[in-house]
């Protein structure tokens, strides 16, 4: 709950009645609202009290009972500053305090550091014990040795039959029609010798004719699709060899890295990441290194190579970048360009090799429909004759058209690749790749670090003891970034605004202030019918002092101020509420004045005219109360008036006058 701050005055009397006033010196702390009384030395000494007793003696002489009434006393009209101050109590608070937690399952081998301990950011906190860090590093290997395995197995798939098994098959292939085409000239000549060939067998023979040339033809057409579809599966593959060379080249030329199989199928940001960094990052760090770096053999890349790019070239290196031109380079979108190309030449490897094995099942189905005629008709040739040679040659072609279906066959399925399989072999590389990026992970959260410069609050856990992702181990707190944790009523909220400077004094540190800014006001709040506002108040901590949560505070917000104002006590104001007189000290007693008012508080106000520096107005004071104990500052020194310290500075706790 707020309050408005009530913080006394002190005006100081002459030291004789005709004596001018001394000039009110200014005190303020921080620039703000607490003040300190300040006594003039002057009523120390042993003169000083001799002037104060012979100023009211003058009083009492100059002001006779039949003039001035006995509650009244002289008091100087002096110049000083009004303030219209609020305030806010609370409490201080540390908002950058974090609890830490193992982001994994374990048991805790060592604590590094003690509680109240201060730590830099970085700084190891907790180890695990031995038997999790081989348990987490037995999963990376495990997890290295399955990717290494998937991206074999998909390299495999990719690289489909080695060329000396397609040439081998081929070869086979070609031998079997040789033979068959010779098998079926053999039968074919030696059935067209002049005989006594019934005319069943002169059409069965005509037939076998005809089948044999529709065979050779469809064979013929076969070799020539093949060998176009092989051209194309050829320029494809040759596109995507190159295509592939050219991003391992990228990641070569850029990081100086020699690039295995699986980081040649390994997309480019899946790559960096596996080498736990960015393109960008490893850019940005070598831009930000003056010298050049000898080569970091644990890190993939080539820390030289990266900074002969940043420096040494005569364009530009970007990071941050979606595209590169003549005048810069950007790494990341050439990469990934490089990559995007490969996925395509590697599309389009798949599709040719599609169509080739399409067009060879398309073909193969053609052949054996003329190769079922053959030996349909060449069937019907030995039905048609009795001659056992016949019959032998006829069954030798049938053979021999067999075995070529036999090879055909063969050769299809070994250029028949499956786009399924690959892109699941594709897959499983990927997953497996997460995999080992997750072990890794958990491998390096094996060991607890600070997350920022601060302090250790507390410990929770001790060695041997097993921790999870919910047990709470180390609370650290940054000490530099401290509040004030307040409220503030629906009166004042419209006066304050986020980055207002406040002064704010602590009941442990009275003698100090602190400064502080307004961090955030937030929305209101009803409490038993009352408004408020919660306040958070950044505040500056005092030098070689450490601060405890939970100490109470006060913050004191100036919203106004009149600076050189001439300021008399409220109990010296008379009149009416159209026309304020005060009565003024004479030669012979007092007379009564006009005067105009301007802002006041509780205790003093402003005398906009009327009245001059240095005059004396008799104010009233209670009967009861020892007049020195009311007016001065217990045993002497300057005149105090409720409201404001001997600075000059009166305050305004309640806004009034506004």
């Amino acid at each position: 709950m707020n309050t408005r701050k009530e913080t006394p005055v002190e005006l100081t009397p002459s030291e004789t009645h005709n004596s001018s006033p001394d000039v009110t010196r200014l005190i303020s702390q921080s620039g703000f609202v607490t003040t300190t009384a300040v006594k003039f030395g002057v009523f120390i000494a042993v003169a000083s009290t001799i002037a104060v007793v012979a100023y009211f003696g003058a009083q009492q002489f100059l002001l006779s009972d039949d003039d001035v009434a006995d509650d009244r006393r002289a008091v100087a009209v002096q110049r000083g500053t009004l303030l219209d101050d609020i305030t806010a109590s609370g409490s201080v608070s540390f908002p950058e305090l974090e609890s830490l937690r193992f982001d994994i399952s374990g048991t805790v081998g060592e604590i590094l550091v003690e509680e109240g301990e201060s730590v830099g950011e970085g700084q190891p906190l907790i180890l695990l014990d031995d038997v999790t860090i081989s348990s987490l590093e037995s999963a990376v290997a495990n997890a290295e040795i399955t990717l290494q395995d998937a991206g074999e197995d998909l390299a495999e798939l990719l690289g489909g039959a080695t060329s000396l098994e397609r040439a081998i098959a081929e070869s086979n292939l070609a031998d079997a029609r040789v033979a068959s085409m010779n098998a079926a000239s053999a039968l074919a000549e030696y059935t067209s010798e002049d005989g006594a060939d019934s005319p069943a067998t002169t059409d069965a023979k005509s037939d076998l004719a005809e089948a044999n040339e529709a065979l050779a033809d469809a064979i013929s057409a076969a070799e020539d699709d093949a060998q176009a579809e092989n051209e194309l599966v050829e320029a494809a593959q040759e596109a995507y060899d190159d295509a592939v060379i050219d991003y391992s080249d990228q990641i070569t030329g850029w990081f100086g890295s020699v690039v295995s199989e699986i980081d040649r199928a390994t997309e480019s940001s899946a790559l960096l990441e596996s080498w736990g960094t960015t393109v960008d990052a490893i850019f940005e760090e070598s831009t930000a290194t003056v010298d050049s770096p000898p080569d970091d053999p644990s890190t993939p890349w080539n820390e030289s190579v990266v900074w002969v790019w940043t420096h040494l070239t005569p364009y530009p290196i970007l990071t941050n970048c979606e595209y590169t031109s003549y005048t810069a380079r950007c790494p990341s979108a050439e990469i990934s360009d490089y990559w995007d190309a490969k996925v395509t030449a590697e599309e389009a490897l798949i599709e040719a090799q599609d169509d080739a094995a399409a067009a060879a099942k398309a073909q193969q189905v053609l052949i054996d429909a003329a190769q079922d005629a053959v030996e349909t008709a060449a069937e019907d040739v030995v039905d048609t004759v009795n001659d056992v040679e016949i019959n032998a040659l006829a069954a030798t072609l049938a053979e021999k058209l067999e075995l070529e279906k036999d090879f055909e066959e063969t050769l299809v399925t070994l250029n028949d690749l499956d786009s399924l399989e690959i892109k699941l072999a594709t897959a499983a590389v990927n997953e497996a790749n997460a995999l080992l990026q997750n072990a890794k992970s958990e491998l390096a959260s094996a060991n607890m670090s600070a997350p920022f410069t601060g302090i250790i609050s507390s410990i929770s856990v001790e060695p041997g003891d097993p921790v999870s992702r919910s047990t709470p181990t180390i609370d650290i707190l940054d000490p530099s970034v401290v509040t004030l944790d307040g409220t503030i009523d629906e009166i004042d909220v419209l006066s304050l605004k986020i980055g207002d400077t406040v002064a704010v004094t602590l009941d442990a540190l009275p003698d100090q202030i602190l400064t502080g800014v307004i961090d955030e006001i937030g929305d209101g709040v009803n409490q038993q019918g009352i408004i408020e506002f919660p306040l958070t108040i950044a505040l500056t901590p005092p030098d070689g002092i450490e601060l405890i949560e939970g100490l109470s505070a006060t913050a004191t917000i100036v919203l106004n101020r009149i600076n050189n104002a001439l300021l008399i006590p409220l109990q010296a104001v008379g009149g009416s509420f159209t026309q304020a007189t005060v009565d003024v000290v004479t030669e012979n007693g007092f007379t009564t004045t006009n005067v105009k008012l301007g802002a006041s508080d509780d205790f003093l106000v402003v005398v906009e005219s009327g009245l001059s520096e240095g005059q004396e107005v008799l104010m009233t004071v209670t009967e009861s109360v020892d007049p020195f104990q009311q007016l001065f500052g217990g045993g002497g020194g300057g005149i105090r008036i409720p409201g404001g310290a001997f600075t000059g500075e009166a305050r305004r706790p309640g806004g009034g006058g506004r």
